[in-house]
């Protein structure tokens, strides 16, 4: 498939986007060339998409389920016991929410940390965006459930992908207070062999680091060093809670960390240290949302909004969180994360993108597109969203959007009455 973007903003000069397969295949004005489809761009601005390198997608049907308690807390007492509850099916409606919601806010891709991947997986193949979905290990250190999920992965790597070009497999260690160093030793060859990416939560809390050190005399960061799962291919969420050893640990492998500022506010968990850890490895900072139950959306621009002001008051300078480094991070340095080509509007590169409108009243007046993206922008500014070379949303709509609502407020009804 070919679209042609006519007459569009991109880098303050008006020009035409030619997209042919699935990439941005010429930049240039005025340009004459047949194409499938031809969008009109005036009046409208080209920016690179976004790139949620942290969530637990179908958690957006927990949107609004047990606010307003510290972490473990709400875990112990909300969270999990829903979870245990929840059936595949379950899962295919929360996770269609969930993408209905990431594309109407510009999302093009998400790395997913939750269960029963292979039905998020058939979500998003057939909604047309990208992901890297992964089969979560948690054993809570029970011998039994490391067994089983020995059996779980097995059947996720015999499963399937539907959609290889846009979606990658990949695997989550939960965390060091939910993972036994058996099943930790398991998940990393595993990946290993299966050149698969890992995530995994680090330092999200003080009491995780203090219990941490209390059990292993040593930080989560140093535990699964020691356990070899620090590589190129880890992204770390949150590592809120980092001492200098911990960052010279986690530059020295070439991890990569993805910051969840809305979650950690919302949390109390504490502030990421935005604009020192950027200053010490710009490439390797990518953003999050976290869960629609702990950030309650799914969407980045209010995500890279709360990460440049939290960088600010965390530095205790206007400085911190610069509009151009944020917009970065929510874009290239994410794809860059899950080794995507991808975040720019370049030739060359995959064709992931927005359309956002210049006569939007959030949008006007325009002296500085991104910086009006980070600090005054909503979702009402994005018209169209392209993934893939593919428009996945066109004038504010996405195919299905009506039945996937309905379906998620009567899963909603259930959620209810398994809390009585």
């Amino acid at each position: 498939m070919s679209i042609l973007i006519k007459n569009v903003l991109h880098n303050n000069q008006t020009t035409d986007v030619f997209i042919e397969d699935n990439k941005f295949s010429r930049i240039a004005p005025n340009m004459k060339v047949e194409a499938d489809k031809i969008v009109d761009g005036s009046n409208k601005a080209i920016l690179p998409a976004f790139y949620n390198t942290h969530n637990h997608a179908a958690m957006s049907i927990l949107r609004g389920f047990g606010d307003d308690k510290p972490l473990f807390e709400w875990l112990n007492e909300d969270i999990w016991p829903i979870e245990d509850q929840l059936t595949e099916e379950d899962i295919a409606i929360a996770s269609r929410l969930a993408i209905l919601e990431m594309i109407k806010s510009g999302t093009v891709f998400f790395a997913d940390m939750y269960f029963f991947g292979e039905q998020t997986i058939q979500a998003v193949a057939d909604m047309g965006i990208r992901a890297a979905i992964s089969r979560v290990e948690m054993d809570l250190f029970d011998e039994q459930k490391f067994e089983q999920k020995k059996i779980d992965t097995a059947n996720f790597i015999e499963f399937s992908n539907p959609c290889p070009q846009r979606i990658r497999k990949c695997l989550s260690c939960h965390a060091v207070y939910t993972v036994s160093d058996e099943l930790f030793k398991f998940a990393k060859e595993t990946a290993e062999k299966q050149g698969w990416f890992m995530q995994i939560h680090v330092s999200e809390t003080k009491q995780e680091v203090d219990d941490c050190f209390a059990k292993w005399g040593m930080s989560p960061v140093a535990k699964l060093d020691s356990l070899g799962l620090l590589t190129p291919k880890t992204i770390l969420a949150h590592a809120v809670h980092l001492s200098d050893e911990d960052i010279e640990i986690i530059k020295k492998r070439g991890c990569y960390i993805s910051t969840n500022p809305i979650s950690n506010l919302k949390l109390n968990s504490g502030m990421f240290m935005f604009e020192k850890m950027y200053k010490i490895m710009p490439e390797n900072i990518t953003l999050g949302t976290d869960g629609a139950s702990s950030n309650n959306n799914l969407n980045m621009l209010d995500s890279i909004k709360f990460c440049s002001l939290a960088a600010k008051a965390e530095s205790n300078s206007a400085l911190g969180g610069k509009a151009d480094d944020i917009y970065k991070v929510a874009t290239i340095n994410g794809a860059k994360a899950f080794g995507l080509n991808a975040g720019e509007i370049k030739e060359g590169c995959l064709a992931d993108c927005l359309l956002v409108d210049l006569d939007n009243v959030f949008l006007t007046p325009n002296y500085n597109i991104i910086s009006n993206m980070v600090y005054s922008a909503d979702s009402s500014c994005i018209c169209d969203v392209i993934c893939d070379g593919r428009l996945i949303m066109e004038n504010g709509k996405v195919a299905g959007e009506k039945e996937i609502i309905n379906n998620a407020k009567k899963l909603a009804e259930k959620i209810k009455n398994m809390k009585k």
